[in-house]
């Protein structure tokens, strides 16, 4: 047993089955057990001076144990563990190195390598068995640990229980502290193994620019693996601290047996620390043009990886097998419902860098442009305020809007983040402070002071424990209970252990491809490909809304309160389009939250406008008076009264939105509230008009049918009904509604930006309606026409006398109505009929009823 301990001391590998197949072993452990050769192999001190006869070396130490009995060579080997653990901890049993800068002279000097990797290899070794013999000190302490008095078979009082308690929690806690301690000096020993290790199995072949190269990779691969293994440094010592707030209470169920109360935070948490690396799957296809060797490379740290995982950390979780007939252990779970279902809206601009790092992965060899570490930084601290925010939804009011802010799956965004391709790479993982993180922002919302991570790292860490332990239909790891074993080669002790682990299977595979088809629907808020579709549609748009407010300004038969109110309608429109299309999309200025507000302010002024404009055909019909009877003067003052009534509540809309806005990016979805609200009450304010035009029309013609008149004419033609519908669907602002409505719709980028692309559509709709139709588009003609031949008037205007015909054109333009036709009521049936609609002729007669 001495011999085999101490003086071979080559501990097998862990052998891993699974459900599926019990004799195959996992890749990932092959590796290290090629790797355990390689160590246990290398670095082997000279054997002892002196031989059996001299007594001395192990010989020497064997002959002087062959008279021991077998309780008292247990009772050394216990010593002995415990003090090589402690000699180890100490630092007494692996020498201070300094981290080696390697570069192409002292890797190519053999004798300096060679001395540094047997070095190295050697103090691995030394940590690996101190690591052991902790272990085996525990358990052994075991059996002198007696929870009852066996001889009279009498159970202890609860004050004996109590003392005994304390004892076994110091103890206890004495042995992590013990195992964090040998755990950070391993791993610092560790990752100094990895450049020497790989120059000797890839790099020595490679000519001087090559291997120039070739060492800069691997130090960043370095600096990867030593990022994973300060997270497991830093996940003991936690254990090691929280070990001293486990609870012990008597048993009911057992009595002389106590309940092991362990905290959220407690070394069991540690099994949910990845299996691998997944360096080699990840990018060992993207570095493959930059570095041919980078499939090694990877492999060669994800070895060590599994070699640390292996033979340290699940060493330090099978103690728990000694105490299982001695206690009950209860771990406390986080009372949380799955969250896979929460959605929270957050920065857009930050979402769109996740997607990308997931369609369009780089090499983590290469180096980042100092911009874009900033980026990322700045995207981990605009994500940690967002969640922070908790706004399940924040109101978008344009599509603008919707490019700056998004609802994502807080699954879904844990994911991206913290994915190996995500922002999250350069910061360690620490599960105990994952958790602890997470419990602090979904138990105390409104402290954050308990955060351990800081605002920059903050949602790394709750992402991982929030994916790991709460999104049920977002994580690809799965407990095998009673499907998997581990068995550790201890000549005194045998035992099998349920673990967790990821096995790279095709179903994980899946799994991943499906979460990135999930992922990259938020990709591309605009396409590309339709960039010149969408430049054509906005010009098209913008021409035909100038042409429209060209008509209404040019013809004086519409320049009347309603078209006035229209044409305000239609200036408001352009400058929107040219604020938000024009300068925004390809000046870039002003910023996009500043542009998403004037956007939304003149959405909602565009709304009030059409606002008076309703009310003026409710007022047309209520007094049964056409607008063009009004005097200009009264025109005038009127309209000046009706902008007054506009802006009054715009402004103080706008006021409140701009005020919350900036005062807090808190307050952002208050502010969009505000303008969404505005908005709402202005569509429900036209609705109301056309309903009560809608029942005073019912009204009148239920009273009509009443009287004994008979008229073949029917009410509108099949075109008439389209365009009064069109009408009545673009002066309700019904369309703005459906049109934010549907921006709602996250997660769908595409058939918001083909939404908005048929908004761009409304300036050809209105020119149309509103100036093509049968009574606008002959004056304009006419108009026209007269300016090539003053003197041509055409058919069907010949109303008056031929004296008032030949007027000349300056008194002919002098007219209040300025029309050849004498007649007001065919000047109301020529003009008004097109903006208002108010007038309909019932017969040939010239009789008119509103």
């Amino acid at each position: 047993m001495m011999q085999w301990h101490y003086c071979v001391h080559k501990v097998r590998s862990p052998g891993f089955a699974t459900c599926d197949g019990l004799e195959q072993a996992l890749p990932a452990w092959s590796a290290a057990e090629r790797l355990a050769d390689r160590i246990w192999d290398s670095g082997l001190p000279p054997p002892p001076a002196g031989g059996a006869a001299e007594g001395g070396g192990c010989a020497g130490a064997l002959a002087q144990l062959r008279s021991l009995t077998l309780r008292e060579s247990v009772e050394l080997l216990v010593v002995l563990d415990c003090r090589i653990a402690n000699d180890c901890i100490d630092f007494r049993c692996v020498p201070r190195l300094n981290n080696m800068e390697w570069n192409m002279t002292t890797l190519q000097a053999d004798d300096l390598r060679h001395h540094f990797l047997s070095q190295s290899a050697h103090a691995v070794r030394r940590v690996t068995r101190a690591t052991f013999g902790r272990v085996r000190c525990e358990a052994r302490r075991h059996d002198q640990f007696e929870w009852r008095d066996e001889p009279v078979r009498r159970l202890p009082s609860c004050a004996e229980l109590q003392a005994q308690a304390a004892v076994f929690r110091e103890r206890l806690s004495s042995y992590w502290r013990d195992l964090a301690q040998l755990l950070s000096l391993g791993a610092t020993h560790f990752s100094q193994l990895l450049v020497p290790l790989a120059f000797e199995r890839m790099g020595n072949h490679a000519s001087d620019e090559q291997l120039h190269g070739w060492i800069k990779d691997m130090e960043r691969v370095k600096d990867m693996l030593r990022t994973k293994l300060t997270g497991w440094v830093h996940d003991m010592q936690l254990a090691s601290k929280q070990v001293e707030h486990y609870e012990l209470e008597e048993d009911e169920d057992r009595p002389g047996h106590l309940i092991i109360r362990r905290p959220l935070l407690s070394k069991h948490r540690l099994r949910y620390q990845p299996w691998s690396l997944s360096f080699d799957d990840d990018f060992s296809a993207l570095c493959k043009e930059r570095q041919p060797e980078a499939s090694q490379m990877f492999s060669l740290a994800d070895e060590l990886y599994a070699f640390y995982r292996v033979y340290w950390v699940t060493a330090a979780e099978y103690i728990d097998s000694f105490y299982g007939d001695d206690f009950k252990i209860v771990d406390e779970e986080w009372q949380l419902e799955d969250r896979s279902h929460d959605t929270l809206s957050v920065d857009t601009d930050c979402v769109q860098l996740l997607v990308n790092a997931l369609d369009h992965p780089t090499c983590p060899l290469e180096d980042l442009p100092l911009e874009a570490v900033k980026q990322r930084e700045q995207c981990r601290e605009q994500l940690w305020d967002d969640v922070v925010q908790r706004s399940p939804h924040i109101p978008v009011t344009s599509y603008l809007a919707y490019t700056q802010r998004i609802n994502v799956n807080l699954c879904l965004l844990a994911w991206m983040a913290v994915n190996s391709y995500g922002i999250c790479q350069d910061v360690p993982f620490s599960m105990l402070q994952s958790v602890h993180d997470a419990r602090c922002y979904f138990d105390s919302p409104d402290d954050q002071s308990c955060l351990q991570s800081n605002a920059t790292d903050a949602i790394c860490s709750v992402s991982r424990a929030i994916l790991l332990l709460k999104c049920r239909d977002f994580s690809s790891i799965r407990t095998f209970y009673n499907c998997k074993f581990t068995s550790y080669a201890f000549p005194l002790y045998h035992s099998s252990s349920s673990v967790l682990y990821q096995e790279l299977t095709e179903e994980t595979l899946n799994y991943r491809k499906s979460l990135n088809n999930a992922t990259l629907r938020y990709k591309d808020f605009k396409i590309d490909s339709l960039k010149p579709l969408e430049i054509s549609f906005i010009l098209i748009n913008i021409i035909f809304r100038f042409s429209t407010a060209g008509v209404y300004m040019y013809l004086p038969q519409l320049r009347n309160l309603p078209g006035k109110v229209f044409l305000s309608f239609q200036i408001t429109c352009m400058v929107q389009i040219l604020c938000s299309e024009v300068v925004y999309r390809m000046a870039g200025v002003p910023d996009l939250p500043t542009a998403v507000l004037i956007d939304s302010a003149l959405t909602l002024l565009s709304c009030i406008w059409l606002n008076s404009f309703c009310y003026q055909m409710y007022a047309c019909v209520r007094h049964l008076r056409l607008p063009d009877q009004l005097l200009p003067v009264e025109v005038s003052q009127l309209f000046r009264r009706e902008v007054l009534c506009a802006f009054i509540p715009w402004s103080i809309v706008c006021v409140a939105a701009v005020a919350l806005e900036k005062t807090s990016k808190h307050h952002l979805i208050h502010s969009r509230i505000v303008v969404l609200a505005g908005i709402s009450v202005s569509v429900a304010f036209n609705l109301v008009c056309l309903g009560l035009l809608g029942y005073m029309y019912l009204r009148t013609r239920c009273s009509m049918r009443q009287l004994e008149i008979f008229d073949n004419k029917k009410f509108a033609s099949k075109k008439q009904c389209l365009f009064m519908s069109v009408k009545a669907i673009i002066l309700s602002g019904i369309g703005i509604i459906i049109r934010i409505g549907f921006h709602q719709a996250q997660g769908i980028a595409q058939l918001v930006y083909y939404m908005h692309l048929v908004t761009m559509v409304q300036g050809p709709v209105l020119f149309v309606c509103f100036v093509c139709n049968g009574t606008t588009l002959p004056i304009l003609k006419n108009r026209i026409l007269l300016w090539w031949n003053p003197t041509d008037i055409p058919a069907g205007l010949e109303l008056c006398s031929a004296a008032e015909r030949n007027l000349p054109g300056e008194t002919m333009n002098s007219l209040p109505f300025q029309n050849p036709s004498c007649s007001l009521l065919q000047y109301f049936s020529q003009i008004t009929v097109s903006t208002l609609h108010c007038v309909k002729p019932s017969n040939k007669n010239g009789l008119y009823l509103v």
